[in-house]
């Protein structure tokens, strides 16, 4: 036998479906509130004001023709070792640089890190990197000769 459908089944059907509705959006608006924002570049309005002279360095740095092979061994314990090798247009090994590198991760914030490559021979420059979070990297390298920006290059590392 088949009961009869009432107001009150409605109601209660009613108040169910949006009752499921209204918790499965406050996990959601939970987990997009406490995951990553988004935001890859800080403060972006007055970096875009100033790209006319990205654009300008950016041409200079071509017409140098500078190279920048850089090479990523595995330390034993944990982390790597980066060595960076810049070179002129002619093959030539560059001396006397500050070589600064970012190690950005493109997918968490707050785990960034900066760090500087010695020189280690003529033309050759060196560092080490503790252990990483494994996954995709981004490798900022910046070359200067005294406080102008030289060379510079963004690079994927991919950590196994």
């Amino acid at each position: 036998m088949i009961k009869e459908l009432t107001g009150k089944h409605v109601l209660i059907i009613f108040l169910t479906f949006f009752g499921v509705i209204f918790i499965m959006n406050g996990f959601f608006v939970y987990f997009s509130q406490s995951s990553w924002t988004g935001l890859e570049t800080r403060d972006a309005y007055r970096k875009g004001l100033k790209y006319n002279q990205q654009l300008s360095r950016s041409e200079a740095q071509n017409t140098r023709g500078w190279t920048m092979s850089l090479k990523k061994e595995d330390l034993p314990g944990g982390g790597f070792s980066l060595t960076a090798v810049p070179r002129t247009a002619k093959g030539e090994t560059i001396t006397r640089l500050d070589l600064s590198v970012e190690l950005k991760r493109p997918t968490h914030e707050g785990i960034d890190q900066k760090f500087t490559l010695k020189e280690t021979g003529l033309g050759i420059y060196s560092g080490k990197v503790g252990k990483q979070p494994l996954g995709k990297w981004y490798l900022l390298v910046t070359a200067r000769k005294g406080s102008e920006v030289m060379y510079r290059s963004k690079n994927e590392l991919y950590l196994k």
